[in-house]
């Protein structure tokens, strides 16, 4: 018998394929955000964890706005705090959530910041359920481990792809807010330079009519 699958590239079907079943072995509760955060603003995001010992991943990056800092904490349903940091530029964090309840994460662009932050954010909560498999068949459970095994290297290793895709998007908006900021000074300068001299040449025509003014009436 011969299967046929649709006319796409084998790399894309096998990536599509281990999405699919990492997320059918390792089912998650995700949110990716993009925000603006406007200045002196505190904004603040919950997650709830329904059961004591699940991965909770935090994921942050300020994409456009000022200095790319932005404060943040992590706190959990205690009000105890997990992560916190000052005029951070971006994170990537992972810890066991032990607390069942609402987890915050909250921004805060600061008192003193008068731009606003555009912020790249994820919040993930997993709990990995590995299949129960029975002693009657020692080959199939050989072989069922080595399949678990290998979804888990392919989940790990889209993880990580996903992760510098980010990092290369945040570096892509500072390289192109820093190409703006050296055009707009580069322009300024032009600008400034050209007055100057035509200032100068101004004063050069000036001073040499004087001279030669001054001179013929001497004589």
């Amino acid at each position: 018998m011969t299967v046929s699958f649709p006319s796409v590239s084998s790399a894309a079907w096998l990536l599509s394929l281990a999405t699919v079943l990492f997320l059918t072995l390792s089912p998650a509760q995700a949110v990716t955000l993009t925000f603006p955060l406007q200045a002196s603003q505190k904004s603040c995001f919950y997650t709830n964890v329904d059961q004591p010992g699940q991965k909770i991943g935090f994921y942050f990056a300020v994409q456009s706005g000022g200095k790319f800092d932005v404060d943040f904490v992590v706190a959990d349903p205690k009000e105890r705090i997990v992560f916190s940091g000052e005029a951070q530029k971006q994170g990537d964090y992972v810890f066991t959530g032990n607390d069942v309840g609402e987890y915050k994460f909250c921004f805060n662009n600061g008192v003193a910041t008068r731009e606003d932050k555009l912020i790249d954010f994820d919040i993930s909560v997993e709990h990995e359920i590995r299949p129960e498999h029975t002693t009657s068949d020692s080959t199939k459970n050989k072989d069922d481990a080595k399949v678990d095994e290998s979804l888990t290297l392919i989940a790990s290793g889209l993880n990580r792809i996903d992760r510098d895709l980010r990092y290369f998007r945040t570096r892509e908006h500072r390289n192109k807010n820093t190409v703006l900021s050296t055009e707009g000074r580069v322009f300024n300068f032009a600008i400034l330079e050209t007055l100057a001299i035509f200032v100068v040449s101004g004063l050069q025509v000036f001073a040499i009519r004087s001279f030669f003014s001054t001179k013929k009436g001497r004589f």
